[in-house]
This record gives C-alpha cells, structure tokens and sequence, in this order.
C-alpha cells in the first residue's frame, strides 16, 4: 500500500532542510539513503519504501510491507517518528493538531 502525506515545516526548518532531512534519516534509520534530485529514497523494516521530496512542505511517500512482524512494524513506526520530528521540527503531538487544524480549515472554507 502506497501513502502519501504532507507535513509541514515549523518555523526556520524549511532552511537547510534538506541537509536536515540526510541527517535525521541518517540519525533515525541509519540505512543508505539514495540521493537524485533532491528526491530521498530508502528502504527500511517495514518500509518497503520511503521517499521524501521537500516543497513548501515535507512531502512522504511510503510503501509498506505487510509480511513483518509487530516488532519490526513498532520500531519501524518509532524510526519514521523520530525523523518527522527532526525534519520537521514538530512533535508527534504538535503534528496531530497540525493536521486537525487543517481538517477544520477546509470544513470552515
């Protein structure tokens, strides 16, 4: 199953992000990250693929493997967290009202 999300950047992270993305998926996945215009790919646990661009936003696609186990899939959520929260610079917490206020933006338009 392919996924597509967007997330956005808190203020000042969107400069020099993208040595900041190397890093935190450096940092969080320690995998070997495939560079092509300014596109990002990896594989990891669970993550059949990740591929990462930066717009205005932090834009993530993954495909997923369904075939691990829970452990695998736990920390293969934990990894992907901790490089949201690197790249992004917003917490998990911080992300989920992120993306409520953008629901109800879009209801109240």
């Amino acid at each position: 199953m392919i996924t597509i999300q967007e997330f956005p950047f808190k203020r000042g992270f969107k400069k020099g992000a993208h040595e900041r993305i190397v890093e935190a998926l450096k940092a969080c996945f320690g995998a070997d990250i495939n560079v092509s215009d300014e596109e990002y790919v990896l594989s990891y646990g669970a993550l059949r693929k990740l591929t990462i661009r930066v717009s205005d936003t932090l834009i993530v696609e993954t495909e997923s493997r369904k075939d691990v186990s829970d452990a695998l899939m736990i920390n293969t959520n934990a990894r992907f967290r901790c490089f949201l929260e690197k790249a992004t610079g917003y917490t998990a917490k911080q992300r989920a009202k992120k993306a409520q206020e953008a629901v109800k933006r879009t209801e109240d338009a």
